[in-house]
Order: C-alpha cells, then sequence, then structure tokens
C-alpha cells in the first residue's frame, strides 16, 4: 500500500483494517506496510475515547517493543500527549521531500500534517522508533 491508499481510508473507531482506521489502526498498519516493520499489537479492545487506556497501550508498545525516542524521522511513530495521558498518534512519513505526521480522527478523518502542526495541538510530542 502506498501514503495515499492511507489517505482514502475512512476514520472508524476499533478500526484495524481497510478501508476503516482508527488512529492506532492507521499506525500499525502503514507502518508495517510503508517501512517493512514488525505488526504492532492491535489492542482493538482499546477505546479510542480512553485516554488512560490508551497511554498504557503506549507504554507497553514502547517497553516491549524496544521502542527509544527520537527525533522525527520516516518509520516513527507520533505521540500526541496531554499532562500524562497519550492521546492521539501518527506515523511520521516522507512526501515531496518533507517530512509529514500521518494520521487520523473522527474531525478529519485521513490527513498528511505538518510536523509543526501537530506538534502544535499538544502539550508534548515525543517521537518513538524501534529502528535506531
Amino acid at each position: 500500500m502506498t501514503i495515499d491508499d492511507f489517505l482514502r481510508t475512512r476514520y472508524k473507531p476499533f478500526g484495524r483494517t481497510v478501508p476503516e482506521l482508527d488512529c492506532w489502526g492507521l499506525v500499525r498498519l502503514a507502518r508495517a506496510s510503508l517501512f517493512g516493520r514488525s505488526m504492532l499489537p492491535s489492542y482493538s479492545e482499546t477505546d479510542p475515547d480512553d485516554k488512560a487506556g490508551l497511554t498504557m497501550a503506549a507504554s507497553e508498545v514502547r517497553e516491549q517493543g524496544g521502542f527509544k525516542e527520537v527525533q522525527p524521522r520516516p518509520g516513527a511513530i507520533a505521540t500526541g500527549w496531554r499532562a500524562r495521558l497519550c492521546v492521539h498518534v501518527g506515523l511520521v512519513v516522507e512526501a515531496d521531500g518533507r517530512l509529514w505526521v500521518l494520521e487520523t480522527d473522527s474531525g478529519t478523518g485521513p490527513t498528511l500534517t505538518k510536523i509543526n502542526g501537530f506538534e502544535v495541538r499538544f502539550l508534548k510530542v515525543i517521537y518513538y522508533d524501534s529502528e535506531i
């Protein structure tokens, strides 16, 4: 699949398969498809509105997958934080010679967002990658 294929999907809570994906569903499929990385756990039972549950899932993936904090780069997972809660995730991709965050949510559906546009929406953004 290509970035354009992911941009043609639509947002659906708990979505884990094309054409219906939530933010985690998009990240896990796009990361595997676009970058050849191993498929991350589904967490299909985690409600996108349960921010404490999302934070716990993000912590588990980080610890079990050997993820480290990195600067934005293709294949890195962008995590958006409010206080101690991870509230959103996206995937850093390169398109037209620039870095973007491929993301989806109920308000916009799938989109490419400039790195600084993603970062201003959250109190903190941390990028993680397992490929160091």
